[in-house]
């Protein structure tokens, strides 16, 4: 989390210190160019006043130093002294001998070289040399040299320096106040704006900077950032808007509503009463008269549940056609009806769209949660399975979510992981049921039906597994096990002597969907070398609903062009199967054990069960007889022609061995029989 800057490491101070800097640094400077002036000029000034003096006294020695006069000379270079700041004189002739000198400071002779020594050179040793020519007439005769002091000079430079130095330290911490007023109308703005911009980092909140004293291009700056956070405050409500409100309804969306449950979860108040609402037959609606008339329909839909709403719920629309309610506080169930059923009233009138009246419907889930914090994925499972409920138990159905609900979901998620593991571990396999000639009495083949052997839990029944397998998405892997297990077995009794056993095995939906099942079939009766016309395929007419008849007979004469036998299956519990044995060309019709059942002379069901093997042979099919539990309902059954039956009075399914063993005893009875009768 940041914090505001330290004072001193502020935008402000940093500008303090770069004036200060600033002005020191100009006044250095400056005191560097005057001293370099004032040098210089001192400098010009003292060499000016020795060559003045030199050429005095030169013309004074040329008569002495042309007669090499040494008293005379020296008399004369004497009087020398009476001129400031020369530590020495000397008067040397044309052959460089000394005739006379003047003063105790050494004297080197590179102190007589030709031209102006450099500044820095005088300075350092303190003194000045001037060598002038000593002439007679138009002659040389010598030369005077003349050293002069020029350490005042470098005093007063030293002072200058000094002075100046101490000036712009005192400039430079002057400045510092002197340039607050400035920092305030430069400087504050920023560190405004600054801290608003690092408050809006961690809070996300953002807040226009408000700065009276500032002017100039620091209020263009101002105003800038507060348009800036104006058109950033714009944005983000569009965006907030776009993010947790439906555009069509402008209700909540999904992610809001999920934002309510999680608030709610925080603040441990989940105590309310949860709906959900799903339009029914929506999609039909939607599809036949336009995404305009859809569009408007939830339009209305969503306006009319809002407005019996109580003032303190909330509703969102989270799905395509589905809604969901919150009244806080409300666990009661009659409260919740009551509440729900104003609600549902605004929709018993027609809604009139457009010029089309529509009466929409809904189906309802609820859930009542009286405990505190409850995780919203619980609060959303609720309500699904409530609504998942209602949906299953018909239209403009109501469902209260009951925890029994959770139980059975929870059995049925551990019923399919143990399905999985059960294919993966080849422990479903199949029992084969006796079919029995009504004519002979023999028996001519077996139907191969599922088993699941738990080695646990015992036998699972086919009722609890089977849906487990459709929802889960497995049945098309089960049929396919029951496939070639059967095919096997069949090939099996086949070598073993029994070559009229045939074997029929139940197809589902999925499977024929498959556009490789038919090949799939053909690879099993290769792989198993059983002989085509063995192999029976049982299909149910719901697994020809929403298909043209024309896909139907071809997908049964690819499996004709195989040899197989095709069976309608549970012939009577469907709506279109007299439509389907007109028009669709099956080998056999297997009539349902509802119409089997009780058969008896002058009863409803008998002569109904007559029609139908009537009308079976009728279209040149074989009728078999499911759930045939009597011997009374089998004497029916071969009053009326029926071809095959199959049913406990027989035999129940078995596994392989055991159904071989009940087939050939039922087989040695019958002859025992007929033989008896003969």
């Amino acid at each position: 989390m940041g914090t505001s800057l330290p004072k001193s490491k502020t935008i402000g101070a940093k500008i303090a210190a770069l004036i200060a800097f600033s002005v020191f640094s100009a006044m250095i400077l400056l005191a560097v160019f005057l001293g370099v002036l004032q040098l210089n000029t001192s400098v010009q000034g003292k060499k000016t006043q020795l060559e003045s003096a030199a050429y005095i006294y030169a013309s004074a020695l040329a008569e002495s130093i042309e007669t090499k006069d040494r008293s005379s000379a020296q008399k004369v270079l004497r009087s020398i002294t009476r001129v400031p700041n020369i530590l020495y004189a000397a008067a040397i002739d044309t052959n460089g001998q000394t005739i006379a000198s003047m003063g105790n400071v050494t004297f080197l002779t590179s102190d007589q070289v030709e031209g102006q020594p450099s500044i820095f050179k005088l300075l350092t040793k303190g003194n000045m040399p001037i060598a002038v020519d000593i002439a007679r007439g138009d002659e040389k005769v010598g030369k005077l040299v003349i050293l002069g002091d020029i350490r005042d000079i470098r005093s007063q430079l030293l002072w200058t320096l000094i002075t100046t130095t101490l000036a712009s330290i005192v400039a430079a911490l002057l400045a510092f106040p002197i340039s607050g007023p400035l920092r305030n109308r430069i400087v504050n703005p920023i560190v405004v704006l600054t801290n608003a911009m690092q408050k809006m980092r961690e809070t996300r909140s953002f807040e226009k900077a408000t700065i009276a004293e500032a002017e100039g291009e620091t209020r263009v700056l101002v105003d800038t950032f507060n348009s800036m956070i104006n058109d950033i405050r714009q944005r983000d409500a569009s965006l907030r808007q776009l993010a947790y409100f439906d555009p069509l309804t402008g209700l909540p969306n999904r992610a809001n509503f999920q934002r309510m449950l999680e608030d709610s979860y925080k603040n441990k108040t989940s105590q309310a009463a949860y709906f959900i609402f799903d339009i029914e037959n929506f999609h039909a609606i939607n599809d036949a008269m336009g995404h305009g008339i859809g569009d408007a329909l939830l339009m209305d839909v969503a306006a009319r549940l809002k407005s019996e709403l109580p003032e303190n719920g909330s509703i969102a629309r989270i799905g395509g056609d589905e809604f969901a309610a919150i009244v806080p506080g409300l666990t009661s169930t009659s409260l919740a009806q009551e509440i729900l059923a104003k609600m549902l009233s605004t929709l018993f009138e027609p809604l009139k769209i457009l010029g089309h009246e529509i009466h929409a419907s809904v189906s309802t889930g609820i859930s009542l949660i009286s405990a505190e914090a409850v995780s919203p994925a619980e609060i959303q499972k609720q309500l699904d399975l409530a609504l998942q409920d209602a949906k299953n138990s018909g239209l403009s159905h109501i469902s209260f979510f009951r925890n029994e609900k959770v139980k059975a979901l929870n059995e049925e998620a551990e019923l399919i992981r143990g399905l999985r593991a059960a294919l993966a571990q080849n422990q479903i396999t199949a029992y084969f049921q006796p079919v029995v000639s009504l004519e002979t009495g023999y028996v001519e083949g077996f139907e191969a039906l599922a088993r699941w052997i738990d080695p646990v839990k015992g036998p699972i029944p086919p009722s609890k597994f089977i849906p487990a397998a459709e929802k889960a998405g497995l049945i098309s892997a089960l049929g396919e096990r029951i496939l070639e297990i059967a095919c096997q077995q069949g090939k099996a009794w086949h070598d073993a002597g029994k070559p009229g056993w045939s074997v029929a095995v139940n197809v589902s939906t999925a499977q024929i969907l498959q556009s490789s099942f038919v090949d799939h079939v053909r690879e099993v009766l290769a792989d198993t070398n059983l002989p085509a016309h063995l192999l029976c395929l049982e299909l149910t007419e719901s697994v020809f609903v929403g298909k043209s008849m024309n896909v139907v007979q071809k997908m049964l004469e690819n499996f004709r062009i195989l040899g197989i036998m095709t069976a309608l299956d549970d012939f009577g519990t469907g709506y279109s199967s007299l439509s389907y044995l007109e028009h669709l060309p099956f080998d056999k019709l297997k009539i349902d054990r509802a119409f089997v059942k009780d058969a008896r002379d002058g009863s409803k069901n008998t002569e109904l069960l007559k029609g139908i093997i009537n009308l079976a042979h009728g279209l040149g099919m074989v009728v078999v007889a499911e759930g045939a539990e009597t011997e009374i309902e089998l004497n029916v059954l071969r009053r009326f022609k029926a071809d095959f039956a199959q049913g406990y009075v027989i035999s129940k399914a078995l596994p392989a061995y055991q159904a071989t063993m009940a087939a050939d005893l039922h087989d040695k009875n019958n002859y025992a029989k007929m033989q008896q009768t003969a």
